[in-house]
């Protein structure tokens, strides 16, 4: 259970770079939200913020839902207080988001303009040089995460060839009952990172979760999507395959697809699996490893831009808007 605290990847490291699922931070059928975008670059504090509020909100009883940065899983992209109907995000890049109507669906909250620009802007070349460092860590582990993506998607693919689908959906129909009809939420629970592959599976509030080992498992979870794909359900994605699931909510039971190379549910084959599936998910495993270590060096990057940015911004100034924006929800 996740004791009013749940945490979800709005955006992963994925196989096919980075990719973001923002809008389903508010569930398609839930109520309009008003959203805070933050602004600003690295260390002016927009985390920070987001911690503080959802610290408050924990601690008043209000559900939290916390969705963490794919760069860095300590770090927040957005908070969402669903009894309150508000969410905070971060808007920079790479996932640039401006509220839609200001004033009527969100407004903007500009931390950056703390920072002492004039002063900072002599740091300008160290900063490029470490902003290209970056940029090619982040281009080796894509690379890594999409070789990774290609071999799991082939072994899957492989894998269906040998079950029997029609078993399989009619053990799914049979065996679920059908949320009501709407568009499906659609994000991330695992996603490679900096600290490794973290995963927040366990970090829901589904009575039941039933993972399916072995490859077969990712077959069952395609098929389940399929059938859900027109329901208010949710839908979490692969890191590796982002167009396939990781996991699917069917009513109070989650449904997780567990990548291993073990041989189960062997009763849904008909005919065996292919040698080349447990070579394809071991390779993807230590590609994905790589990808992992490539994370980790971009972090590091990261980690000495900040430390530039943080001796010129005003955190005296941060800390009483912060202050403002807490009084203003009443939290």
């Amino acid at each position: 259970m996740s004791n009013g605290k749940r945490r979800y990847f709005p955006g992963a490291n994925t196989g096919r770079g980075f990719i973001g699922h923002f809008e389903g931070i508010v569930p398609p059928w839930s109520e309009p939200h008003y959203t805070y975008v933050l602004k600003g670059g690295p260390g002016v504090g927009k985390s920070t913020l987001m911690k503080k509020c959802a610290a408050i909100a924990r601690a008043n009883g209000f559900t939290v839902e916390e969705f963490r940065c794919a760069s860095d899983p300590e770090s927040f992209d957005a908070v969402r207080i669903p009894q309150r109907r508000l969410v905070l995000l971060d808007g920079t890049a790479p996932h640039t988001i401006d509220p839609a109507m200001p004033g009527i669906d969100g407004e903007t909250l500009d931390l950056g303009r703390f920072l002492h620009k004039e002063v900072f802007k002599r740091r300008r070349e160290e900063l490029f040089v470490l902003a290209e460092e970056n940029r090619t860590h982040y281009k080796n582990a894509f690379a890594c995460l999409s070789a990774a993506g290609s071999l799991r998607r082939a072994a899957v693919s492989e894998a269906a060839r040998s079950a029997d689908l029609t078993m399989i959906r009619t053990f799914l129909k049979e065996g679920f009952t059908l949320p009501k009809e709407g568009t499906p939420r659609t994000l991330f629970l695992t996603s490679p990172t900096p600290a490794g592959v973290a995963d927040f599976r366990e970090a829901q509030d589904a009575e039941n979760t039933v993972y399916l080992p072995g490859v077969l498992g990712a077959v069952f979870l395609n098929e389940a999507m399929k059938l859900v794909q027109n329901t208010q359900t949710e839908i979490f994605l692969h890191p590796l395959t982002p167009e396939a699931p990781q996991c699917v909510r069917i009513g109070d039971t989650m449904l997780c697809a567990a990548d291993d190379t073990r041989s189960t549910l062997n009763e849904f084959l008909l005919s065996p699996l292919s040698d080349f599936i447990p070579f394809a998910m071991q390779e993807a495993e230590t590609l994905t490893a790589q990808a992992v270590e490539e994370l980790r060096l971009c972090k590091r990057t990261h980690d000495a831009i900040e430390t530039i940015y943080r001796p010129f911004v005003d955190y005296d100034h941060v800390e009483r808007e912060t202050n403002r924006l807490l009084e203003t929800l009443k939290l």
